[in-house]
């Protein structure tokens, strides 16, 4: 929410009122002497307003619980860094704990199409805090998941000579699981089939014994 809240306002050239880049112009115009007067210059009017309009905006954005952190804030600058202020030590905890998720992340039971999902949602949230992770990294993560059924992909995939993209790990995975559910359905197949075969013979050996 805050990265995309940043980047519409710096998309707008407004962001520099947040950061303190866009530095309120002098309040009070001069006299043609050079003395201060007490009449406020047409820049710093316009200046004032759409800081206003900014810290009314930041105010509409936060629910009633974090609002009280930036009443009594005069500008749009001092909410903004009341709120950092606020948050700075949740958001070291958030990030501790975003990472550890994305570490111990194992496909288990799921299928990995939602394995990779919860990879990309993991990686996703590091990043809505700021925190950006490298496709290497996640690509290691991805493969330190994986069960053992996928053992052969992964040798495969950590013997490149040159790095593999999120798309073609996608790829190799999504074709490594259908092998093995072939696999499977193959082995399936047969084990039903000595089933099969062993429960005749015992009928046939019920029917010679009598």
């Amino acid at each position: 929410m805050a990265i995309m809240f940043e980047s519409t306002l710096a998309g707008n050239g407004l962001f520099g009122y947040y950061d303190g880049t866009e530095l309120a112009p002098p309040r009070y115009a001069l006299t043609t002497e050079g003395e201060v007067t007490s009449e406020e210059t047409a820049a710093y009017k316009d200046w004032k307003q759409t800081d206003m309009t900014l810290l009314s905006l930041l105010m509409a954005t936060l629910n009633e619980d974090i609002v009280d952190v930036i009443i009594g804030c005069k500008t749009s600058r001092k909410a903004w860094l009341a709120l950092q202020e606020r948050f700075s030590a949740v958001s070291r905890v958030s990030i501790m704990q975003l990472k550890t998720e994305l570490q111990t992340l194992r496909k288990g039971g799921e299928s990995i199409e939602k394995y990779l999902q919860s990879v990309k949602s993991a990686r996703d949230q590091l990043l809505s805090v700021g925190v950006a992770i490298p496709d290497e990294d996640v690509i290691i993560v991805t493969l330190n998941g994986l069960p053992e059924e996928y053992s052969t992909v992964r040798t495969v995939i950590e013997g490149r000579e040159t790095p593999i993209n999120l798309r073609d790990l996608r790829s190799q995975l999504l074709s490594a699981k259908r092998r093995i559910e072939g696999s499977f359905s193959f082995h399936s197949n047969m084990s039903a089939m000595v089933a099969r075969g062993d429960e005749t013979r015992n009928e046939e050996r019920d029917g010679d014994s009598r």
